[in-house]
């Protein structure tokens, strides 16, 4: 009669250490998944920021290429440049761009092309933070 009673208490033990198991590794997955998923998410969305940067960056690129070639074909109509009109950054070309929120009109429009393009744009003058530029046309 021991014997049996020692053989149900040990089912009876195996049963609650094998249920314990099988909760645990269900607690461990849904854990693992739960930080897969974040996994996944941070990642799709630093490639979707990537892909917005690239693609801009990509519209810029084709908008300065053309917006240089309008601008050295209108500059070599010019010639020579009065010493007060050349631009502060090159001192090749004739002032075209103003700052915003500034207004200084300081360089050409590829020099304020290049200094938008920096991480933090500053005006050359008064190093205050630049939003944009805009071109001025002389009449």
């Amino acid at each position: 009669m021991r014997s049996f009673l020692d053989k149900d208490a040990l089912v009876v033990d195996l049963e609650h250490k094998t249920n314990t198991q099988f909760w645990t590794g269900v607690g461990f997955s849904l854990l693992s998944l739960g930080i897969l998923g974040c996994a996944a998410a941070r990642n799709w969305t630093k490639w979707k920021e990537w892909r917005q940067r690239r693609q801009s960056q990509q519209a810029s690129n084709a908008a300065s290429s053309i917006a240089d070639s309008q601008i050295e074909a209108e500059d070599e109509d010019v010639g020579e440049v009065p010493d007060g009109q050349l631009c502060v950054i090159c001192l090749m070309r004739r002032r075209r761009s103003a700052f915003i929120p500034c207004g200084h009109l300081v360089c050409c429009h590829l020099c304020c092309i290049s200094i938008e393009q920096s991480t933090l744009p500053k005006c050359p003058v008064c190093r205050q933070e630049i939003r944009t530029a805009m071109r001025i046309y002389d009449s």
